[in-house]
């Protein structure tokens, strides 16, 4: 059924279908057409059953079920393709569309950092950019080769927080907690990304969000690469 279409760039959705015959008359022989017209809504449709009505044609009012699309109703779209992927997307559009937000979450939450516990008891928040990834991996390297010595610390800084000198209790501990938590957000990432594949309704598949608990064997296996001391 056409329970949508454009107009002025904009999605119309059509909440009733009028059918009836339609006579036709060719070379003499009369046809009758079977007609499905879809309206709008009540103003158009009681103008066509007025017609209908005038030119005594028998016809039957079906009301649509648009539940699931009334929402789309006034959506700005380029084309009907457009409509379509928003209206009607296959399952591995949405399959793709709900991974690349979940990615896209996944690298947010990560860049957004974590609270890590210092030795005296301070909070510190790190972000983890790209950036501050690279360079907490840099001082790591730097303290493995011993090129920083323990009693001179690690020249780093907390969000908000100037350059300091951390020691190399503090600083590992630091490298230790955001490498735990990169490596728990992308596992996490990675299972939910395959629980979203293994869905095959729409309700389904836009039920899941990041954050969300992981189920069954993803939830397992999560579980039990989480629960090494090194992650």
């Amino acid at each position: 059924m056409i329970n949508y279409y454009i107009e002025n760039g904009t999605v119309v959705i059509n909440k009733y279908a009028v059918k009836y015959k339609n006579k036709t008359v060719s070379n003499k022989v009369i046809t009758d057409l079977n007609v499905i017209q879809y309206v709008h809504d009540d103003m158009e449709l009681n103008g066509l059953i007025s017609e209908l009505d005038r030119k005594n044609i028998e016809y039957n009012v079906e009301e649509l079920n648009t539940e699931d699309i009334l929402q789309y109703e006034g959506t700005y779209v380029s084309c009907y393709e457009e409509a379509r992927k928003i209206i009607e997307p296959t399952i591995e559009e949405l399959i793709n569309d709900k991974i690349n937000e979940i990615k896209k979450a996944c690298r947010d939450s990560i860049y957004k950092g974590i609270d890590v516990k210092l030795v005296n008891g301070e909070i510190k928040h790190f972000s983890l950019t790209l950036e501050d990834q690279i360079n907490i991996n840099g001082l790591v390297n730097q303290i493995s080769i011993g090129n920083i010595k323990a009693e001179k610390g690690v020249p780093y800084h907390a969000d908000g927080d100037m350059c300091t000198l951390f020691s190399i209790e503090d600083f590992t501990l630091i490298a230790n907690k955001t490498s735990e938590y990169i490596i728990s957000q992308t596992a996490y990432c990675n299972h939910l990304m395959n629980y979203v594949k293994s869905l095959n309704t729409r309700k389904d598949i836009e039920s899941i969000y990041y954050g969300i608990e992981l189920i069954g064997q993803f939830l397992e296996n999560y579980t039990e690469l989480t629960a090494h001391d090194d992650i």
